[in-house]
């Protein structure tokens, strides 16, 4: 994967020892300490393992960024009653290759109006789970997850 890399975890990157709070905890702080480079202010949620981030930029424009950590291959998803499509609201996805230092994806919510791939809106009619937008996370399609790369030149366009 090409781009900008984030700091690693004290563990040297090994993600695969990292149990699924301490996988919420490492993108929520890397999210984090990216939003605060760029000047915005950062509230965590009160819950450890559920919540969006509430995020004011230097403009004083409030967001809401619901992040995910996940390792690579297979698919994200956030539910339509949790994730209400809105301007103010988007998806940070922390991405763990490897030992290769994580890659950030910023998806401004209001893409799944409109969704084209990776970007996946499924109704789920008829089925046990609940209505859902969901990014698919596989190898194959990087190429097209890559309009949402979040590095220090992007960040800016999606945030203030």
């Amino acid at each position: 994967m090409t781009g900008e890399p984030v700091r690693t975890d004290s563990r040297g990157g090994r993600w695969a020892d990292l149990g699924r709070t301490e996988l919420i905890e490492l993108g929520r702080t890397i999210v984090t300490e990216r939003l605060e480079e760029l000047g915005c202010q950062v509230r965590r949620p009160a819950a450890v393992v559920r919540g969006p981030l509430a995020v004011t930029t230097p403009s004083g424009r409030a967001l809401e960024l619901f992040v995910s950590t996940q390792r690579l291959g297979g698919y994200v998803f956030w539910t339509k009653s949790r994730f209400e499509l809105r301007s103010d609201r988007l998806a940070a996805i922390v991405l763990l290759d490897g030992a290769e230092d994580p890659m950030l994806y910023l998806i401004p919510s209001i893409e799944w109006r409109s969704p084209s791939p990776p970007l996946k809106d499924r109704p789920n009619a008829g089925k046990r789970s609940e209505p859902e937008y969901g990014v698919s996370i596989a190898r194959s399609s990087l190429a097209q997850l890559d309009r949402y790369r979040w590095d220090r030149a992007s960040g800016p366009r999606f945030l203030l």
